[in-house]
């Protein structure tokens, strides 16, 4: 699985062309989990 997707101009230079959106949920599930414990920590300090 390519990360990134590349191709070649008309000069022969290598070009990103875009970004594979098949691991889309990783960074969205890191920041639920972000969130998540977030909130986990509020609500144990307010119960002190």
């Amino acid at each position: 699985m390519e990360l990134l997707r590349h191709t070649q101009d008309a000069f022969g230079q290598r070009m990103l062309v875009g970004v594979n959106w098949d691991i889309l949920w990783l960074p969205v599930a890191a920041a639920a989990v972000v969130i998540v414990l977030h909130l986990v920590v509020r609500a144990l300090r307010r119960a002190d």
